[in-house]
């Protein structure tokens, strides 16, 4: 399995409306609906910093990648980008689980 990480740097008062328009939006199921996702998250820091955390469960990486390459990614949301303007918004990370426990 891999894990996608996307962290996004921004105004801390940007923070919560980034994360309203992910929940009011279902940016989140989106994504599990249109892809082989296994589940995905967003978190911010809890120190007040501004970061915010994208993660996601695949089944390989070509499954992230048919993502990537999705026609209707992103089209659900076109403010967003404009909420992330002057923000930090990394380049999406992928790492392979080597291990997991749950409980």
């Amino acid at each position: 399995m891999i894990r996608s990480m996307l962290t996004l740097r921004t105004r801390p008062d940007m923070v919560e409306p980034i994360l309203e328009l992910y929940r009011n939006q279902n940016v989140l199921q989106e994504s599990l609906d249109l892809t082989r996702a296994i589940g995905s998250e967003i978190s911010a820091a809890v120190d007040g910093s501004g970061e915010i955390i994208v993660t996601a469960l695949w089944p390989d990486e070509s499954a992230y990648q048919e993502w990537i390459e999705h026609p209707c990614r992103g089209k659900s949301v076109p403010e967003l980008p404009s909420m992330l303007s002057g923000a930090d918004v990394g380049v999406a990370k992928l790492y392979r689980i080597d291990d997991s426990v749950a409980k």
